[in-house]
């Protein structure tokens, strides 16, 4: 069988980037171990993307050079433009592969569940930060690692309740909110987002905001940038991210953005 250039699979990053001495023709070279390798159900072959969104793509590179280019400072694109050939990869390992190629291109795309949408949804450009950490604890592509990322932010706001003296409750399977504290006649009703990047927002239930809105001591806490860590046999280890605890806390109407609304047939 003929191979033609296209992408025909993804695979999960499984650990940290490693040095090998005699990786690449008994050269020393950068590696990183995969697994979960996963065959697309239809390549996404090269010639589909310069027929079909070359323009499109390349309009991106060019917007984000003149963004974030400047001296010293290279741009990670995953395609250039071959004075011949049009569009091509460019040669290299672990580029980025911007939001807005994903949005253009919806084949690249994973198979997973967003949480009703049929995009994943992605934060804003934040002042001083370049995409690398432009996430918000929102829908997660991997619900292996959503999990972990979930236990890891409670696990952490336990600890800090606990550490103030509240005996603790995780109620999560079963109320609104993620923790009962209690200490003494204080009761406090906690919730918990985190996240393994940077945060700008976080995204609510309905019934959050409801339980927010009509019990006073109600707090929230944010843990960003946890650090996890994939195994080869497919297990996720995490460790502690930063943490914002916003004590007493209501959402404010103005802050509070409707992403989707349930429509009731005539």
């Amino acid at each position: 069988m003929k191979w033609k250039p296209g992408i025909y699979g993804a695979s999960v990053v499984a650990g940290p980037l490693q040095n090998d001495s005699g990786s690449w023709l008994g050269q020393p070279a950068d590696t990183i171990p995969l697994s979960n390798y996963t065959a697309l159900k239809k390549p996404l072959l090269l010639t589909d993307l310069r027929e079909n969104h070359e323009e499109s793509i390349l309009g991106v590179l060019a917007s984000l050079t003149e963004e974030f280019a400047k001296p010293k400072r290279t741009i990670y694109f995953p395609f250039n433009r071959h004075p011949r050939a049009g569009l091509k990869p460019n040669e290299g390992y672990l580029f980025k592969m911007p939001h807005q190629v994903v949005q253009l291109v919806p084949d690249l795309l994973p198979d997973s569940d967003w949480g009703g949408f049929d995009r994943p949804l992605v934060a804003p450009p934040v002042s001083g930060q370049n995409g690398v950490r432009q996430r918000y604890a929102g829908f997660c592509a991997d619900p292996v690692l959503k999990k972990a990322i979930e236990v890891q932010a409670v696990r952490q706001a336990i600890r800090h309740y606990e550490a103030l003296g509240f005996a603790v409750e995780d109620v999560g399977a079963y109320r609104s909110y993620d923790l009962e504290a209690v200490r003494g006649d204080e009761v406090r009703r906690v919730e918990v987002k985190g996240s393994q990047g940077y945060v700008q927002k976080v995204i609510l239930t309905r019934n959050e905001v409801t339980n927010a809105n009509e019990f006073e001591r109600t707090d929230l806490v944010v843990v960003a940038e946890i650090q996890w860590e994939r195994h080869l046999d497919g297990k996720i280890t995490t460790g502690d991210g930063l943490m914002n605890v916003y004590p007493d806390w209501t959402p404010s109407p103005e802050n509070l953005v409707p992403l989707s609304y349930e429509y009731f047939l005539d």
